[in-house]
Formats: C-alpha cells, sequence, structure tokens
C-alpha cells in the first residue's frame, strides 16, 4: 500500500508532440498492448483509456493524440481529446524526446494552464549518452516548475517502474474507478480496427496513412474461428490501388500481419475480409470520423 495504508487512484494524462513515444510508454506500463505504435506521426486518433489496477491502487492512463496544427476536422477532433485529457486528469507526463531541442511553447503553455501537478519524461535515451540525457534535463528544468524529471527508454522499460511508484506517490487517496479486471475502455469494435491501421501504417510509405481510417462493418464468432470484415477509407481511386497493390499484394500482407496479432487476442483463428473503399474528403466529414472513432 501507499502511505498512511491507502489505496491511490486517478488520472494521468500522456501529452506530447507526435512520435515522442507516450503510446509506447503506455504499452510498457500496462505490460500489454493497449495503444498501436508506428514511426508514422499522428499514429493516435483518440483518447485510449489505459487502466492498470495493482496493490497501491489504480492508474488511469489518457494516451492522447500527438499535439499537432489541425488541417482537416479529424485533426480537430484530435486536438480536442488532448485538451480534454489535460482537464480531466489528476497528474501529467509531458514526453519529449531526447533528440528534440524545441521548446515547446504551445504545449508548455497548455500545461501551464491546466494548473495540473507535472512529470517532465525524457524519452528515448537508448539513443545517446548519459551526458544528452543530463543536458536535456538542465534544458528543461527552469521552463516549468516539474514535479519530477525521469529519463527513460519506455521501448526497452528503462526508469518504467520508477514513474509507477511516483506516480502512486502524487495521485490523490481513493478507492478504484473501474473493475480490477477492465484494462482499456476502448471497445473491441475499435482495438481491432486500430490493429488493421498499425498495419496499414507499417506497410504504406510517405502521407498515405494519414489519410486512411477503418471501420469494422463485423466480427463474428463462428465456433472454431472469427470473422472479420473491415472497411479501409481512402479518398482517391489512385490511393486505393497503392493499398491493394499488385495483384492485391499489399493488401494481403496488411491482412496477414493483423491476423497474426489478432489470433492472439482471440486465441483462436481468424479470417479477416478488408475492403477498400473511396471516401472523397473523408476527414472532414463529422459522421465518417464519429464511425471510426467509436
Amino acid at each position: 500500500m501507499n502511505q498512511n495504508n491507502q489505496r491511490h487512484s486517478g488520472y494521468i494524462a500522456l501529452i506530447g508532440r507526435t512520435n515522442v513515444g507516450k503510446s509506447t510508454f503506455l504499452n510498457a506500463i500496462m505490460k500489454t498492448k493497449v495503444a498501436i505504435v508506428s514511426d508514422k506521426p499522428q499514429t493516435t486518433r483518440k483518447r485510449i483509456l489505459g487502466i492498470k489496477t495493482s496493490e497501491k491502487g489504480q492508474m488511469i492512463f489518457f494516451d492522447s493524440p500527438g499535439v499537432h496544427k489541425p488541417h482537416f476536422k479529424l485533426n480537430e477532433r484530435m486536438m480536442k481529446e488532448v485538451e480534454d485529457a489535460l482537464m480531466e486528469s489528476d497528474l501529467i507526463l509531458y514526453f519529449v524526446s531526447i533528440d528534440d531541442d524545441r521548446e515547446d511553447e504551445f504545449l508548455l503553455s497548455m500545461i501551464r494552464r491546466s494548473g495540473k501537478t507535472a512529470f517532465l519524461i525524457i524519452n528515448k535515451i537508448d539513443k545517446y549518452s548519459k551526458a544528452k540525457a543530463l543536458e536535456r534535463i538542465r534544458f528543461f528544468k527552469d521552463i516549468y516548475d516539474w514535479k519530477e524529471i525521469v529519463p527513460t527508454s519506455a521501448k526497452n522499460g528503462d526508469n518504467i517502474d520508477v514513474i509507477e511508484n511516483l506516480i502512486y506517490d502524487n495521485l490523490p487517496a481513493g478507492d478504484d474507478f473501474f473493475p480490477a479486471e477492465q484494462w482499456t475502455s476502448q471497445s473491441e469494435n475499435y482495438y481491432v480496427a486500430e490493429l488493421i491501421r498499425e498495419n496499414l501504417l507499417h506497410w504504406i510509405r510517405d502521407e498515405l496513412p494519414f489519410i486512411t481510417g477503418v471501420k469494422i462493418e463485423e466480427i463474428k464468432d463462428r465456433g472454431e474461428t472469427v470473422y472479420i470484415r473491415a472497411d479501409i477509407y481512402v479518398e482517391t481511386h489512385s490511393q486505393k490501388k497503392i493499398i491493394i497493390g499488385s495483384k492485391g499484394g499489399m493488401i494481403k500482407q496488411v491482412g496477414l500481419g493483423t491476423r497474426k496479432e489478432l489470433e492472439n487476442y482471440f486465441a483462436k483463428k481468424v479470417y479477416i475480409d478488408l475492403f477498400v473503399k473511396v471516401v472523397p474528403d473523408w476527414r472532414n466529414s463529422p459522421q465518417v470520423i464519429a464511425e471510426i472513432l467509436e
């Protein structure tokens, strides 16, 4: 137990620019895959709740989209998710990459306005020497009144246990918010759609991944197998051709990669049908955005 044998439970917002390792950290501290990860910007599109219950209490993580300038209604929705995470959290973990020398005044101003207790998490320390980490700590030390500054490598699991203990020490005393067995709030449809999109991000290059959306049309348990039918949204016919690939090779590869993960998730064989649909300017359609983010 924590101080005075009390449980400590609360909400933690994971905030930062795109590709600083927020989702990798979430999966590491949860010790299971909650959020998809890739090296592409704007991978996370909505707040994903990761719930970890232990003998100390309950940590509820908001893995929010990376902060960026919105050009479409989809991106505006993503930035609204970030603002909501900040306002609803008890504690903020602000992630920066050790190799990024920028002082992000926009993000820092959001944290200041929130008035919340904040940790600075300097990620990807495995890429550089300890001297570089100390240099980044000195750079950020006086920019904000950080409660803690912790260097980490979310990919390698460095200092994850240290961050977990510090989180519990700074969460309010109180009972759990969710049942102990619950580990996320996202629907099964959304989780499956995200695994498909993760494979799209892996196999499709350039700007095309940002233009794709995935909607699950059907998940049906057929006893020994699970059948899944999903639509992949793109905006032009040329994009559709790229995703299908020569003789259907690309979409087959995406399906194979997704099926392996889904068979682990469902603990049985999975059959997956993927269909590519052209929906012009879908990123500005409130109806389509609502459908793919549910």
